[in-house]
This record gives structure tokens, C-alpha cells and sequence, in this order.
């Protein structure tokens, strides 16, 4: 193995990163809190050690946390993309989607420090590129209006995977402001 080539992990490092990672959401560091990262270990049924052993430092486990979220996002909007019969339909699918993953997402948008010159960052170019994609679609397709961009439609994805802690049964809240916003996005040629 050459020195360049990352380090395949162990089955049971990489069961024990992804509990680090699922311990490190629930805790709240996605909201910024600073969760001791003891506190993230015993969470996760791992040791200290384990934990700085895969992630030396807060930083590090964040940086992995968004490039697991902006992972997740890449699929979903490919998924879109492909399976979506307009640009509309498209961002629809997208937003239901990536509201399903609400709870795993941990991005700037999120309240994760926003990275440069990172793999984090390499990835979040490349979920703008997809997301531009799917807007040109819509654009070209005549199903969204011309002003509507990617930022439009991110930022509101971004709003609606933020629960209102004053309102019972947010899925279905979401789900009809979901629908509300992609009456107002609609292009001409919408059905």
C-alpha cells in the first residue's frame, strides 16, 4: 500500500466511528455545543482512547461528521436528479429526502463551522454543482421561475430540518410548508 492511499479500516473501527459520529450528533455538536468529547465516547460505548484515536480533536470529528452529511446529500440529489420527470420535481424529491435525513446532517447551514481546503469542502462543491444542475433543469424545463437559484432552495431545506420546538408533529408541518414553497418556485410550465 503506498503511503498516499488512505488507511482501510478495521469492520470494527468502522463500526466504532460511525457510533462516535451518531453519539456526536445526538449530543448536540452539531448545534455547536461543546459536548465534552468524553462525553461523546461514553455516548458512543466506546473509550476516550478509541475516540482520539480516529478523532484527535473536536475539529477532526467535525470535519468528519460534514463529510458524512455532504456524503448523504450527493447521493440524495443524484437520486433526484435521476429519478425526478422535471427540475420541480426534482427539487421536491430532493427536499423530502434530505428531510429524512435531518437528524445525521451536520453542516455549516446546521451550525457546523464552515471549512476550507478540506475534504468537507471538496464535497460541498460538489453538492452546489449537483444542486446547480438540478436548478438549470428546472430553468431550462420551464418548471421553476428564473430567479429561484440553488442558494434558494438549500437554505430552505436548511430551515426546514430545524424542528420549531413549539409545534407537535414537525414532519407534517414540514410537509405542507414543503409544499407551500414549491407552489412559490414553480415555473409556468409546472403542472
Amino acid at each position: 500500500m503506498s503511503s498516499d492511499q488512505p488507511k482501510k479500516l478495521r469492520s470494527d473501527a468502522m463500526v466504532n466511528a460511525e457510533r462516535i459520529m451518531a453519539a456526536a450528533v445526538r449530543s448536540g455538536l452539531a448545534e455547536g455545543k461543546n459536548v465534552p468529547l468524553a462525553q461523546i465516547a461514553a455516548d458512543a460505548g466506546v473509550g476516550v482512547g478509541t475516540l482520539y484515536r480516529r478523532y484527535p480533536n473536536r475539529a477532526a470529528l467535525v470535519e468528519a461528521l460534514q463529510e458524512r452529511a455532504y456524503r448523504i446529500l450527493i447521493a440524495e440529489t443524484v437520486d433526484a436528479l435521476a429519478s425526478g420527470s422535471s427540475g420541480l420535481d426534482s427539487v421536491d424529491r430532493y427536499l423530502r429526502q434530505s428531510f429524512e435525513h435531518r437528524d445525521e446532517l451536520v453542516l455549516p447551514l446546521h451550525g457546523a463551522p464552515r471549512s476550507e481546503n478540506t475534504e468537507s469542502a471538496r464535497l460541498r462543491d460538489e453538492l452546489r454543482r449537483l444542486i446547480a444542475e438540478m436548478i438549470d433543469r428546472g430553468h431550462a424545463d420551464g418548471t421553476l421561475r428564473p430567479e429561484i437559484t440553488g442558494l434558494t432552495v438549500v437554505r430552505f431545506g436548511a430551515m426546514l430540518a430545524q424542528p420549531m420546538s413549539s409545534v407537535h408533529g414537525w414532519a407534517e408541518s414540514a410537509a405542507e410548508q414543503r409544499s407551500v414553497f414549491l407552489r412559490g418556485i414553480a415555473g409556468p410550465a409546472s403542472p
